[in-house]
C-alpha cells in the first residue's frame, strides 16, 4: 500500500514539474492560447509574452508577419482592404482594424516596423517603396502626396510645416539632419526638386520651402540640408 502512494506522489510531482517547464517555455516564446467557447473564437495571450500579435485572421500568424492579414488571397503588398472589413485602405480610418486610428498609429501596414523607423521602407504596406518615384501616397490614405489637401504625407499626425514634424516622408532621417537629401520622400533629390517639401506648392513661390514651419525670411536654414543660411553652397530650392 506504501509502495503504491509512493508511486502515485512521485507520478503527480512529475506531471506537476513538466507542466510547470510547458508553461514557462510558452511565456517564454510568446505562444499565443486559442479557445473556444460557445461557437465563438478568442485568442488570449498568456502572462509575460509580447502583446503584438495581433492576428486579424486568426490563423495563427501575427499580422505583423502574415502577408495576407485578411486571409483573402490576396498578399498585402497589393492589397487595398487588408483588413477585409469592405473598406478602401485609402478611405478607411482603421486599415489594419487594431483599434488604433490610423492617425494614431505609428505601424500602419502592422508589420511590426515603426513607421518613423528607417528600417520601414514602405509604410502603408502597398509594395511600393516609400522612397520611389511611384510611391505617390506614402501613408495610403487616398490623398496624393503632392496635393495641397495632403498635410500629413507619412500618416504620423504630425501635420506637415507645423513646426512638430521633422521627419515629412516618415524615413527615419531627420529633415534638418543634412543625412536626408529627399524630403517629401518622392523619389526626386530635394537639389532638383521643384516642390521639396512636397506641399503641392513649387519652391519659387513657397513661404516655407522645407516645411518645417519657419518661413524662409526667418528660417536659419530655409532649404533645411542642415546647413546655416550664411554658409550654405548649395541652397535646395532657392
Amino acid at each position: 500500500m506504501q509502495n503504491t502512494r509512493r508511486s502515485t506522489t512521485r507520478i503527480a510531482v512529475t506531471l506537476g514539474a513538466t507542466v510547470a517547464v510547458i508553461l514557462s517555455g510558452a511565456v517564454a516564446t510568446g505562444v499565443y492560447a486559442h479557445s473556444s467557447t460557445s461557437g465563438s473564437h478568442s485568442v488570449s495571450t498568456l502572462s509575460g509574452s509580447d502583446d503584438s500579435g495581433h492576428d486579424e485572421d486568426e490563423d495563427g500568424i501575427p499580422d505583423a508577419s502574415d502577408r495576407d492579414d485578411d486571409n483573402d488571397g490576396t498578399p498585402d503588398a497589393s492589397d487595398h482592404d487588408k483588413d477585409g472589413d469592405g473598406i478602401d485602405d485609402a478611405t478607411d480610418a482603421d486599415d489594419d482594424d487594431d483599434g488604433v486610428d490610423d492617425e494614431q498609429e505609428t505601424d500602419l501596414d502592422d508589420d511590426g516596423l515603426d513607421d518613423d523607423s528607417a528600417s520601414e521602407t514602405d509604410i502603408d504596406g502597398d509594395g511600393q517603396a516609400d522612397d520611389s518615384a511611384s510611391e505617390n501616397d506614402i501613408d495610403g490614405d487616398g490623398r496624393g502626396d503632392a496635393a495641397r489637401s495632403e498635410n500629413d504625407i507619412d500618416g504620423d499626425g504630425r501635420p506637415d510645416g507645423s513646426g512638430t514634424e521633422n521627419d515629412i516622408d516618415g524615413d527615419g532621417r531627420a529633415d534638418d539632419s543634412g543625412a536626408e537629401s529627399d524630403i517629401d520622400g518622392d523619389g526626386v533629390k530635394d537639389a532638383s526638386d521643384r516642390d521639396v517639401d512636397g506641399d503641392g506648392v513649387r519652391n519659387g513661390v513657397d513661404r516655407d520651402v522645407d516645411g518645417d514651419g519657419v518661413r524662409n525670411g526667418v528660417d536659419r536654414d530655409a532649404d533645411g540640408d542642415g546647413a546655416r543660411n550664411r554658409s550654405d553652397r548649395k541652397p535646395r530650392g532657392l
